[in-house]
């Protein structure tokens, strides 16, 4: 967790962005992995963000109107019983003295104190989905005070969705959390690195995954920022493949998509490399395929550039070698337009990092124009069906090379790249130790 001044800064920046009004943020619930076992707690981002609260049945409110600006928090009771079983709470005390809150209340307490906030507010500021029952208490407590308003003359007359506000202020990264993705991202191709070095015909999916999860562990990282991609041969042409169970097998190519999570932050990975070693020819030329688009596409990252450019280049960059290798046929211009490459090609070049792998989504990447503080990530890929048209020795090769990039005053740095990428690298390593 950060040093509270930090978080105190990122509310006061929030508040200076709205008009009066106040805004409502829940935490996430707690979900059930089976029976009355739960899933290990993550807090929702936004209340990561502006509070750093790390319980569930939590609820922030700011509020910024003529008459005050205050900050509250509502959150689980102090409980005995409970924390003999699953830990302490902060309570109350803990909320004001640890978290900076201006006054705090038991999370029971919400609904009753939020309708005389509500009925001297017109404007507020509220993004439904992330806890039900939170949305419920909200929504009667709005149609309440709304039904109040002709008797005392003020109430809620604007429901907005922060959503777009919260986003466009974090896709900017400050000094502080650049110091903690700088972190997540070492950590993140450290274990990249160890995964290529044990990697041999034989050795199993989810063997490697769990190397690259000890890694994360021992060097701090709280959890995974998403299920990694273990894909050996064909299951690495599937997207989102993370069932990570196959033996890897002589003569094909592992991709690992991974990242580890360090105090709330992400970093996400991509590499792919033989399992034996060695490259094979047509192997090299979808790799050196990838591997030109990244590097030309990361070259071009500056300040006051629009990342559609990075797009529009790596689309002509992967169409035209398509072309070359036969894969796609005709006027490379034509195949563009008509979308042909997304049959090999089939998502962006890149998305935010942050709090979340794939982070302020509002901010569209594709519309952004870059500045300093942006962090990003540039993954262009090739996944070639098994299909009878296809020549026999592209089947079933998929390859993605994914770096993290953090835009810098005058150009760009490359967060992950320690983790190395060319062919004449990548063969020297892999394969030198055994699985501990």
């Amino acid at each position: 967790m950060l040093n509270q001044k930090f978080y105190t800064q990122r509310r006061q920046k929030l508040l200076a962005s709205i008009d009066n009004g106040v805004i409502i943020i829940p935490s996430f619930p707690l979900k059930l992995m089976s029976n009355d076992v739960h899933y290990k707690y993550r807090q929702h981002t936004e209340l990561l963000y502006y509070v750093g609260y790390p319980e569930p049945d939590t609820i922030a409110i700011l509020e910024k109107n003529n008459e005050l600006t205050q900050f509250l928090l509502f959150v689980p009771k102090r409980d005995p019983e409970f924390e003999i079983w699953n830990g302490k709470r902060y309570g109350v005390d803990g909320a004001v003295h640890e978290f900076n809150a201006d006054k705090a209340y038991e999370t029971e307490e919400f609904e009753s104190e939020l309708l005389p906030i509500l009925k001297r507010n017109e404007t507020v500021y509220y993004m439904s989905g992330i806890d039900e029952k939170i949305d419920q208490i909200v929504e009667k407590t709005i149609s309440v005070a709304i039904n109040s308003r002709d008797k005392i003359g003020s109430g809620p007359i604007n429901l907005i969705n922060p959503i777009n506000i919260f986003h466009h202020q974090r896709v900017v990264k400050t000094e502080e959390e650049i110091e903690l993705i700088e972190k997540s991202a070492k950590i993140s191709a450290d274990a990249m690195t160890n995964a290529m070095e044990v990697t041999k015909p034989g050795v199993f999916e989810y063997q490697i995954e769990g190397l690259i999860n000890y890694h994360y562990f021992k060097n701090g990282a709280e959890r995974c920022a998403y299920p990694a991609i273990v894909g050996g041969g064909v299951n690495a042409t599937i997207l989102h493949y993370i069932t990570n169970q196959d033996k890897l097998n002589e003569g094909e190519l592992l991709l690992i998509d991974a990242g580890a999570e360090y105090m709330g932050y992400a970093a996400d990975i991509t590499r792919t490399w033989p399992i034996n070693g060695k490259f094979t020819e047509p192997q090299k030329e979808i790799y050196s395929l990838v591997l030109n688009t990244l590097e030309t596409c990361t070259k071009m990252v500056k300040p006051g550039i629009q990342f559609k450019e990075l797009s529009k280049i790596a689309i002509s960059m992967l169409t035209e070698g398509l072309i070359k290798l036969g894969l796609l046929t005709g006027d490379r211009d034509e195949l563009i337009e008509n979308a042909a490459f997304k049959r090999f090609y089939m998502h962006r070049l890149g998305h935010w990092l942050g709090i979340d792998t794939h982070d302020t989504g509002q901010v569209v990447i594709d519309e952004a124009v870059l500045r300093e503080g942006h962090y990003f990530t540039i993954e262009p890929g090739i996944y070639i069906p098994t299909d009878e048209d296809i020549p026999e020795k592209y089947r079933g090769i998929g390859v993605r090379i994914e770096d993290d990039i953090l835009v810098t005053n005058d150009a760009y740095r490359v967060l992950t790249k320690n983790v190395v990428k060319s062919i004449d690298e990548i063969e020297k390593i892999v394969g030198t130790k055994e699985l501990p």
